[in-house]
């Protein structure tokens, strides 16, 4: 064997020797991002399929409500996506839903779910038996049109964001109507066709400000204290955010849904990071409407087109 056959041979060993090995892993990102770790839900009626899936929440057990929305039910999953029971069904008797969008649980682990299409909110124990409900159409005080988001506080007062009102109204825990703010428009304070709210540690309410492209932040009486966000696909701008979340270290995760991402900014509306379901991980967000976070600080996202939930994990820097 002559010098240039050996070294062809020797070449095509470390070739082949190179091929054997397992790729390397690619590096995991460093600075604030998101990881997912779960993924369920498909298009069906059938349980742990979803229609249109919208709010949700997570309790203190660490199960997940969802509104179903289209399927006129709510479903209750394990923190792993198992399926674990479902109430509700198409009508307007008590217990029945027309278009459940959004879902909460009190402090004594009541749930609570708004109804845009009845304009009324319906209170639950955990297993789905009715106990009472409030609300019906109109413009007074403790009348919806619309109402598309619930969150309830420390001390058990219910906030509902009412759309086609655009205003906030607070309730106590049995239904009483206590404060309202907002009216149309795109002043401080003012809203225009307000999507989800969520309530803070501090008792905060921050407002997903939809069709005027931003978030606004108020105390529990409606007393304006701050906004952020601008029309635009640019970090920290949004298309349509339609809801959010505040972590405990004062975090915001807004469904930026118009942009077909989650974006994560700190306390002053600066932004950290970003995530979409890339290409090569299936469809990509299609429509993501709702956020909710676990006693981990895990978070939960609905994907409305695509009737998924995603569970993420927010990362402040690089994975050990």
């Amino acid at each position: 064997m002559n010098r240039i056959t050996l070294s062809l041979v020797s070449l095509s060993a470390v070739l082949l020797a190179a091929c054997a090995r397992e790729p390397a892993p690619p590096p995991e990102p460093v600075g604030a991002h998101y990881h997912l770790l779960a993924v369920w839900g498909e298009s069906g009626r059938e349980p742990g399929q979803f229609d249109g899936v919208q709010g949700l929440v997570v309790d203190a057990q660490g199960q997940v409500y969802v509104a179903d929305a289209e399927n006129c039910r709510v479903q209750v999953f394990t923190n792993a996506g198992e399926f674990l029971r479902m109430w509700g069904k198409c009508g307007e008797r008590r217990g029945e839903f027309l278009k459940p969008v959004d879902v909460a649980v009190g402090r004594g682990g009541e749930v609570l779910v708004v109804d845009f299409m009845l304009d009324r909110v319906q209170v639950f124990d955990r297993e789905g038996n009715f106990l009472r409900q409030w609300g019906r159409s109109g413009k007074r005080n403790g009348e919806f049109s619309a109402p598309v988001g619930v969150a309830v506080d420390s001390e058990g007062n219910v906030y509902v964001t009412d759309f086609y009102n655009h205003r906030v109204q607070k309730f106590s825990s049995q239904g009483k109507f206590l404060a309202a703010w907002g009216v149309d428009g795109g002043a401080e304070g003012q809203l225009h066709y307000p999507g989800k709210l969520t309530v803070a540690a501090d008792g905060n309410i921050y407002v997903a400000d939809a069709h005027n492209y931003r978030v606004q932040k108020f105390d529990s009486e409606g007393k304006f204290l701050a906004t952020w966000g601008t029309s635009g696909t640019w970090q920290g701008q949004f298309q349509d955010p339609t809801d959010l979340v505040v972590d405990r270290n004062g975090n915001l995760h807004v469904a930026d849904s118009g942009n077909f991402r989650v974006q994560w900014l700190d306390a002053e509306g600066n932004y950290l990071a970003e995530w979409a379901v890339p290409e090569s991980a299936g469809p990509k967000f299609q429509s993501p409407q709702a956020l909710a976070l676990d006693a981990e600080g895990l978070l939960y996202v609905s994907d409305a087109a695509n009737n998924r939930i995603y569970k993420l994990e927010a990362v402040t820097g690089r994975q050990e």
